[in-house]
């Protein structure tokens, strides 16, 4: 089924990599020679991130004239003002910023104010700008996977005055550019990497279940949610984990995406409304309201809780919080007798005549309510899981577990103004249960009262997905040009004399050549005489192809961990000549990937085979 409208769009480049804030110069060489505005915190500043992204734009065109770092963890109205003034002094031509959400939603309505003037309060409101007016251009660096507001067209700024979150909507918001790097956001603690992903997580279940669903965000949402929920723990348990921290930020990027067209709704009403009223982070808030809104959603939105349960990894029945089922043992007895006879009938129906068949289907179709019994407990076992993932992030990341424990110490003394602001907030419009006033009440008071504890993380929680986390990359492999030689020269004469892979090379009749950086080289495969050479150097000949490329890449790609196709495309490698013809040469070498590291392991070299792969 579809909705009777939607429209889907996302004019923002986006480009992941781990390390990629080293390699900018392409992706950025079409915004020419501009001053820039650099806009990140204090914490950023000192800890590396913010430096990183400047010394990223060294080779460029890009120039920047100025730094605002004074953003805070709740950005203001003052903030912004601030922010533009410095903009607007530096005559800048784009906004960079490097950051979470505070820090990009600061650089969003800045960027407002440098175009347009006036007061931030003058251009709250959505989609106040006409189509065909313009901001600067932006890229953004998020270094925290949470809020997803480097691919948004939202932004939230605080007003301390009156103790109110601001929304600023406008189309212009989306930046030019978005560059998704891992190792910016190895600085994030513990805490902050908790609360930002169950932001990300409640992005992602908000916006597969409100009332503005549309197939794109759909998809997008669901896959948000399995990599969340298979990445979370592990990253605040071994933040050193450079796959699981890119995973984390797509997912956030995702999640992003997906509520960016299907919107948000009750949890972030609330949640904005403890920020304003109580200055609770917001992914934290996030976070302690999530399980209660979905429950309160349940009844009315069973279905697709059942798929966010099959997107979390929910097997059901199953354990999902830490110490029984959701089916008593006598029921699960029960409910393995009705089933066990199913497939019989089933078997039996097949091979009976038309008229026993018609019979029999009509009985097994009595037990579909199995069926449905099972979806709404699996929908139910959604909400626990995310009660037990809060649990064992508190006990990963010390996360409170009570809005008592987040700050709030006056005994909800202004409950009434939490209420009356979280049903005044836009995001209730499309929760997909009306929402109530008294349901808010009830939310908040439970979340202050209830005494839970923190839940021990074994090692099977901590367990990676099933996918290929081996590639912990390693950097200069190659210690100089002379041990470059010593290892490749000796691997590809391996090749040459295997009696399988050389002369298939050898029927190719290609001449290729590699050249080498950090250390430079260059080898020459020559396929297109009477003899399959390597030579070292200088070629005498003409090569077909030459291949330009990072050593530390030739080195992955003999393990088969990088992709060819995918590094010419980002001009990782340089390719000239008769590329066609080179790449037929690919699956010829694919049995490489399995003899490269046994000719390291054999030649004293373990050391330098990649991952689990050492085994």
């Amino acid at each position: 089924m579809l909705p009777d409208y939607f429209q889907f769009s996302l004019p923002t480049k986006v480009i992941y990599g781990i390390g990629i804030t080293d390699q900018l110069a392409d992706a950025v060489q079409s915004f020419g020679k501009k001053k820039a505005i650099l806009v990140t915190d204090k914490v950023l500043r000192k800890a590396g991130p913010a430096t990183r992204v400047r010394n990223g734009f060294s080779d460029t065109g890009i120039r920047i004239a100025c730094t605002f770092d004074n953003v805070p963890p709740n950005s203001t109205i003052a903030t912004v003002k601030r922010c533009a003034a410095l903009g607007k002094k530096h005559k800048c031509g784009l906004v960079i910023a490097v950051g979470g959400g505070s820090v990009i939603d600061t650089a969003k309505v800045a960027n407002l104010l440098m175009v347009k003037g006036g007061k931030p309060e003058d251009h709250m409101g959505a989609y106040l700008l006409d189509k065909n007016e313009a901001l600067l251009p932006s890229i953004f660096f998020p270094t925290t996977a949470g809020t997803g507001s480097e691919v948004t067209r939202v932004a939230v700024i605080a007003d301390p005055d009156h103790d109110v979150k601001l929304p600023f909507t406008e189309e212009q918001f989306l930046p030019s550019l978005a560059v998704l790097d891992p190792e910016l956001t190895t600085s994030m603690p513990g805490k902050l990497t908790a609360a930002t992903g169950m932001d990300a997580l409640t992005h992602a279940i908000e916006a597969y279940v409100d009332k503005e669903w549309s197939p794109a965000s759909d998809a997008l949402a669901l896959h948000a949610v399995h990599l969340i929920c298979n990445n979370i723990l592990r990253v605040c348990a071994h933040p050193e984990d450079l796959p699981a921290r890119g995973a984390m930020l797509v997912g956030s990027f995702l999640a992003g995406v997906a509520f960016s067209h299907s919107m948000v709704g009750m949890v972030h009403g609330i949640s904005h409304a403890l920020g304003g009223v109580y200055h609770i982070p917001h992914g934290l808030a996030n976070a302690l309201v999530l399980p209660e809104v979905m429950a309160y959603n349940l009844p009315h939105r069973r279905e697709r809780y059942a798929d966010i349960a099959g997107a979390m990894g929910i097997a059901f029945p199953q354990l999902i919080d830490g110490s029984r089922s959701l089916i008593a043992n006598s029921r699960l007895g029960i409910f393995n007798q009705i089933l066990a006879p199913v497939n019989n009938v089933r078997d039996w129906i097949e091979t009976q005549s038309n008229r026993a068949r018609g019979l029999a289907a009509k009985a097994v179709d009595n037990f579909e309510f199995i069926d449905d019994w099972v979806r709404k407990q699996t929908a139910a076992a959604a909400v626990e899981k995310i009660r037990t993932l809060n649990r064992q992030l508190a006990y990963l990341t010390g996360m409170p577990l009570n809005l008592k424990a987040a700050g709030i110490d006056d005994d909800l003394a202004r409950l009434d103004q939490v209420a009356d602001t979280a049903m005044e907030d836009g995001a209730m419009l499309y929760n997909p249960v009306e929402p109530e006033r008294e349901a808010v009440i009830r939310i908040v008071k439970k979340l202050f009262r209830q005494k839970i504890k923190p839940l021990p993380v074994t090692e099977d929680d901590l367990k990676p997905p099933q996918t290929d986390r081996r590639d912990q990359r390693m950097k200069n492999v190659f210690k100089d040009q002379q041990m470059l030689y010593e290892v490749l020269m000796g691997f590809y004469e391996t090749l040459k004399d295997h009696p399988d892979v050389g002369p298939a090379i050898h029927q190719t009749g290609l001449c290729v050549q590699f050249v080498y950086r950090n250390p430079d080289g260059v080898i020459t495969i020559d396929a297109s005489g009477d003899k399959l050479t390597v030579v070292k150097g200088e070629f005498a000949g003409r090569p077909e192809v030459t291949m330009t490329m990072d050593a530390d890449f030739a080195h992955r790609f003999w393990h088969g961990r990088a992709n060819l196709i995918s590094a010419l495309t980002r001009r990782q490698v340089q390719a000239r000549g008769n590329i066609p013809k080179t790449l037929k040469l690919l699956p010829v070498l694919k049995p490489a990937y399995d003899l490269y590291p046994k000719y390291l392991r054999e030649n004293g070299l373990e050391n330098l085979i990649l991952g689990s792969l050492k085994r």
